[in-house]
């Protein structure tokens, strides 16, 4: 995923005097523990509310059946050798605290919410529900139960069949960014697959761990000295990425009973962060639909009024990545929309972005930077991504390529990336 998530009200306030466009330069710890896993410990912030999160390789590209990942990390919270799931929820709770267990496409993370002073209590009940899930089958029949009804209800949305059906031509039924969960997939899902992709992926040795807020420095050696000490499994999984060619582009209309918009996905497999081109990509991707001031906000929303959201998105994974068109419209109006959106990547083609229209783009992208250093959450999360795709290199490259990146340049790269026979499209309706 691209910076930047998320855009403070108003970025330009947290610019420093005297240069109102210097972008701050992270700065962070890493420590390898007794165990091998590595911490970073973040410590900035006013007040002393942490979040302490562990990730591990363990997502798609690891499993061995459909949905195997998600559901182990869902699983892990289901229960230990010694309390059920209620009993161990119950004990978060008691104090305060509380869980997420996020799934990130690549890795698996799980984030502790706390107080610092309440920290040493909860602390031994991440571990404990970390080192021995049960994994009971009461809890994986009602996580199978769950998803087969999310499932059913996401496949009469027009927006969510557009958007798998997009990821599924772009790469493949066969890889691990491209198919999608059915019933079957779900019901072949058993316990003892749960515990085999445990013990192959969350290994200590390959794990990240980021404590981020305001702590002192007896806290950041409890958690050292704590998780530090955790064994778990003798991973030996890989990554199972298909060496076979991606699918040709394509062209899909598909018709869905009740929908009331169009659902409009376009675009096309592209590259990782480290490519040569992600930078100019990126500025790309931010002139075209990536803020509300883009082209094709401007011009199908503002002008046109053909849809009230559009954006287009540089999605990175480890292992690959993509470009995406995404709007809803009116049944109606959906052919002058994709001809407004091929509009818009003609332009990019054909002429030069004025120099005003790239120096707000620029300014937008500067402000934005600021958000990972507002608060010591966000500080975090720019480090978890830095921690796995480039480290410090590829944010002073991001911010480097920013200012210098031309219009010729990006005339060209548009050139190049956006050619119509290379645009896949998915129109559900």
């Amino acid at each position: 995923m691209q910076y930047p998530l998320f855009l403070p009200a108003n970025p330009m306030r947290y610019l420093p005097a005297g240069n109102p466009f210097s972008v701050p330069q992270p700065k962070f710890e890493k420590l390898v523990l007794a165990n091998k896993a590595e911490f970073y410990p973040l410590n900035r912030g006013l007040v002393p509310a942490l979040k302490l999160e562990l990730t591990f390789p363990a997502g798609r590209p690891f499993e061995d059946k459909i949905g195997l990942a998600s559901a182990t990390l869902q699983g892990i919270k289901g229960g230990t050798l010694k309390r059920s799931a209620t009993r161990l929820a119950e004990g978060f709770d008691y104090w305060g605290s509380s869980l997420n267990f996020d799934f990130y496409i690549d890795t698996c993370g799980i984030k502790l919410f706390v107080l610092e002073k309440y920290l040493p209590r909860v602390l031994p009940l991440l571990v404990e529900m970390l080192s021995s899930p049960s994994f009971p089958e009461g809890e994986l029949r009602l996580y199978k139960r769950q998803q087969v009804e999310k499932l059913r209800s996401d496949m009469t949305r027009a927006d969510v069949v557009a958007y798998t059906k997009f990821t599924e031509i772009l790469f493949g039924p066969g890889h691990p960014y491209g198919y999608n969960s059915t019933v079957e997939s779900i019901e072949e899902i058993h316990r003892e697959d749960l515990i085999s992709h445990y013990r192959s992926h969350y290994d200590m040795k390959r794990c990240k761990i980021f404590l981020s807020g305001q702590f002192s420095l007896q806290t950041r050696d409890l958690v050292a000295h704590v998780l530090g000490s955790v064994e778990l499994n003798e991973g030996h999984g890989r990554p199972h990425i298909p060496s076979r060619k991606l699918p040709l582009p394509s062209q899909n209309r598909i018709s869905l009973e009740y929908a009331v918009q169009s659902s409009i996905r376009m675009g096309r497999v592209l590259f990782r962060r480290n490519h040569p081109d992600y930078v100019k990509m990126f500025v790309l991707n931010t002139l075209l639909g990536g803020y509300y001031g883009s082209r094709l906000m401007q011009n199908l929303r503002e002008k046109k009024g053909l849809t009230y959201h559009i954006y287009s998105s540089l999605d990175t994974f480890l292992y690959g990545g993509y470009f995406l068109i995404s709007t809803e419209v009116d049944k109606e109006r959906s052919e002058l929309a994709l001809q407004a959106i091929r509009q818009e990547i003609e332009k990019l083609q054909t002429r030069l972005v004025g120099s005003g229209e790239l120096r707000m783009v620029k300014n937008y992208l500067r402000g934005s930077f600021l958000h990972y250093f507002e608060n010591a959450f966000a500080y975090g999360e720019l480090i978890r991504t830095l921690s796995l795709e480039g480290g410090l290199g590829a944010y002073q490259k991001l911010v480097d390529g920013v200012e210098k990146v031309t219009p010729e340049e990006l005339r060209d790269l548009a050139i190049h990336y956006f050619q119509e026979k290379d645009l896949s499209l998915v129109q559900v309706s």
